[in-house]
């Protein structure tokens, strides 16, 4: 099957992409499903002694994927690297993908920092009003992502790291987010 230009025709997209949570699972899904659409965010990232380093706009996207039983996101901002150019191949870019998992009754969640290499492959769970994304990482340092203040409208995201189990945690970088309108 081919396209106009010849090129072979990869239907990826249409595979992936999702109307609504899977029926099974809704009440479940809705913890991040909740976020589907469009955000505007600030991107915010301290340094070790939180100081603010970097404060930029930037776009995250969520959808429902793989037959409404994941969420994908797609976070994009200007990369300090490239000078801040916000356009593509200069920018800062990633995905994440969460599904439940009934069996433990939690979210896996795998994010893909592609410009930074970075990987992670965590845990997210519901903590009170908030969202918790956990992981350890290879050296030991505790790594939480929240979800925090959310409204139908607005969150705001923040980034903790401990190298004590825990004490004590030093804000590594946070999001304000913005349900963009039609």
């Amino acid at each position: 099957m081919g396209t106009p230009r010849g090129r072979p025709e990869f239907p990826i997209l249409e595979m992936l992409r999702a109307e609504k949570p899977h029926s099974a699972f809704r009440a479940k899904l809705m913890l991040f499903g909740q976020f589907v659409g469009v955000w505007d965010v600030e991107v915010i990232f301290y340094d070790e002694a939180g100081n603010r380093v970097y404060k930029q706009p930037g776009v995250w996207s969520f959808a429902w994927v793989l037959d409404g039983r994941a969420i994908q996101d797609v976070l994009v901002y200007p990369n300090p690297e490239r000078g801040l150019k916000d356009t593509p191949g200069n920018r800062r870019i990633g995905t994440t993908i969460r599904f439940y998992d009934s069996e433990a009754d939690l979210w896996r969640v795998g994010w893909f920092g592609v410009v930074t290499g970075n990987v992670g492959l965590m845990t997210g769970r519901q903590v009170g009003e908030e969202i918790w994304i956990e992981e350890t990482e290879p050296d030991g340092t505790l790594t939480r992502w929240m979800f925090t203040g959310i409204t139908g409208n607005q969150f705001r995201w923040k980034g903790t790291q401990s190298v004590d189990r825990g004490k004590s945690w030093r804000m590594q970088q946070e999001m304000l987010a913005q349900r963009r309108t039609a």
